[in-house]
């Protein structure tokens, strides 16, 4: 690290219409850096290490900020699609920070790529049946978490009202368990153990 901010306590804000990302010092309450992101940044992750903050915006444009240098500074980028909503990196152990998965609303599909690079591995399309048992040709994806117990990401496809539970500790046989919840499934995240993940169904109360 070459600077001497505490990246534990380090706020990540959008400013949204600007398609930009303000880095605030929680220690000092100043703005530490404004950098160029995507149009409407929806979310930014922590990466595994406290290195890196990793953002997407509406406009699929995802980015890699390294917090290491003397100021912040975006590394890599790559456009997953033409909307997109969620990111998140591989957390179990011995994964930290391989792959970045992201999902998009259109195409409706989520990717794995190099959580490095942002070169991409693999994509994933998300069409099929609803829980209701309706074909779905464009279901969004929602939002993306990274389990810490196991080499898993939750996807959440919000028309399909499906939790995949997408494990990558081996990409060419990959291996994923759908939980049928509820339509249409939005944002979620992690209980403060880690172990139970909520989400809100926008069409089902």
């Amino acid at each position: 690290q070459m600077n001497k901010v505490n990246l534990k306590n380090v706020f990540a804000i959008t400013l949204r219409d600007a398609g930009k990302l303000a880095l605030v010092d929680g220690d000092t309450h100043e703005i530490w850096k404004i950098l160029d992101t995507g149009y409407a940044v929806h979310i930014s992750r922590l990466s595994a290490s406290g290195r890196y903050v990793y953002t997407v915006g509406r406009d699929g444009l995802t980015t890699i900020i390294d917090m290491f240098y003397e100021e912040p500074t975006t590394v890599a980028t790559v456009r997953l699609g033409s909307d997109a909503r969620s990111v998140d990196t591989s957390k179990f152990k011995g994964y930290e920070d391989k792959y970045l998965i992201g999902g998009t609303y259109w195409p409706p599909q989520y990717s794995i790529m190099d959580g490095l690079t942002l070169e991409p591995i693999k994509v994933v399309s998300t069409r099929g049946q609803t829980v209701d048992g309706d074909y779905h040709p464009e279901p969004r994806v929602a939002s993306i978490v990274a389990s810490h117990f196991k080499p898993e990401f939750l996807v959440n496809v919000k028309e399909t009202g499906k939790t995949m539970m997408v494990d990558y500790s081996d990409l060419n046989a990959l291996k994923t368990i759908e939980i049928g919840s509820a339509q249409f499934l939005h944002d979620g995240g992690w209980d403060s153990t880690k172990r139970y993940f909520m989400v809100a169904a926008n069409n089902s109360n």
